[in-house]
């Protein structure tokens, strides 16, 4: 699955690239240059095209780094993941992918059912769909939707309501401060509407270390940090790691999955 994510970024640059030279075409026909100044505007254009070219030639390196490279499917059940490597997908449409720390496959968090007229937004850009009542799913690697999430709310005051694998609502995160910069602060509640646990969250890093009353950490996140010893496998410059407690339960750890998925998503679409 990781050599298939980085072949499918090298496919979407490709794609990306046939965009941006048919635009260009297209302006060269309808508004001929006729001046070097003109010329010289038409220079703007190599400033996406490189950095497309470079995503393209990055992503065929670590293809062929990591293709030989046999990850079996992770086995473990959700309540027992201690760290979760994520990973933005090559796609139109927002989606994350899960692994353990080994390369191990857990699973796709993406839109599900999305009704046709939102897919084309997703090309004028992801945070647009972010905003929109979406029902996001985690898919495990054999096909199984562990839970779903779905938000809904307004700007200041947002709402995500989680739902377990039977599809019946399993909590609530809340979170009042929806456009805070500095810090975002929320809480998850249970399917009976009492508070599980506080989150707080930086606005800036999105780092967080998730405490309860009882001084149990459920989940801990630090921008940047990512162990040495596994960038054989995960290539990037950037790769996010989460840390997990394995003392949750089944439900608890459902929830809190869909609220740090929630954010990713969120932070991906900055």
């Amino acid at each position: 699955m990781i050599a298939d994510m980085y072949k499918r970024r090298e496919k979407l640059g490709y794609v990306l690239t046939a965009v941006i030279l048919l635009i260009a075409a297209l302006w060269l026909l309808y508004q001929p240059f006729e001046t070097v100044g003109e010329w010289l505007e038409m220079l703007w254009f190599l400033l996406p095209l490189g950095m497309v070219l470079s995503i393209i030639a990055t992503s065929r390196f670590n293809y062929h780094k990591v293709k030989d490279s046999v990850i079996p499917p992770s086995e473990k059940q959700l309540p027992d993941l201690q760290h979760v490597v994520i990973k933005k997908d090559a796609a139109f449409v927002p989606r994350l992918l899960l692994f353990e720390k080994d390369g191990a496959f857990i699973g796709m968090v993406k839109p599900l059912h999305l009704p046709w007229w939102m897919a084309p937004l997703g090309l004028l850009g992801e945070s647009i769909l972010h905003l929109l009542p979406v029902t996001y799913g985690l898919v495990l690697h054999h096909g199984k939707t562990a839970c779903t999430f779905r938000k809904t709310g307004g700007f200041k005051r947002g709402k995500v309501r989680i739902f377990n694998e039977e599809k019946e609502e399993t909590g609530t995160y809340i979170q009042e401060e929806w456009k805070s910069f500095t810090q975002m602060k929320g809480s998850l509640y249970d399917e009976h509407g009492e508070e599980r646990i506080a989150l707080k969250t930086s606005g800036f890093s999105g780092d967080f270390k998730w405490y309860d009353e009882e001084g149990r950490r459920w989940a801990s996140f630090y921008n940047g940090w990512f162990p040495h010893e596994y960038t054989n496998l995960f290539r990037d410059m950037q790769n996010d790691i989460v840390a997990l407690s394995d003392d949750l339960s089944h439900q608890d750890k459902i929830r809190v999955i869909s609220v740090i998925s929630w954010l990713f998503l969120a932070r991906i679409q900055q």
